[in-house]
């Protein structure tokens, strides 16, 4: 979902949002199926990219999974903002698992774990 080329193909968000999903973002909005569709679709290509790291995923029934993470903003120029905490509740529905429940809570600036794509360090 952090990647611009999976967030704007329609069938791939029918697939992974389900349709009862929320959100509450780290600037403490809330958003529903039909606002995070009209954001991504508003969205222009970004040299920006998103980096996740430390994932967690615990199995809270059989078919229902937390998954937590940081994550943090780069920018074209390598500048590191947007430091945040993660978490999401998927759900398997029918034949795939669909994210139900999504927020971001703001928190202190990190070590990133190395990635492709930049390379500036903190």
């Amino acid at each position: 979902m952090h990647q611009h080329q999976i967030r704007h193909n329609k069938a791939v968000i029918d697939r992974l949002i389900h349709t009862s999903f929320t959100e509450i973002g780290k600037s403490g909005e809330s958003y529903d199926f039909a606002s995070i569709v009209q954001m991504i679709e508003a969205e222009k290509v970004s040299n920006t990219q998103v980096h996740s790291q430390n994932y967690e995923c615990i199995q809270l029934e059989p078919s229902v999974k937390l998954l937590k993470y940081e994550s943090a903003i780069v920018s074209e120029n390598g500048e590191i903002s947007d430091y945040a905490k993660r978490c999401s509740v998927w759900a398997f529905i029918d034949t795939g698992w669909q994210l139900k429940y999504h927020q971001g809570t703001p928190c202190k600036p990190f070590k990133l774990a190395h990635s492709e794509g930049f390379t500036k360090s903190i």
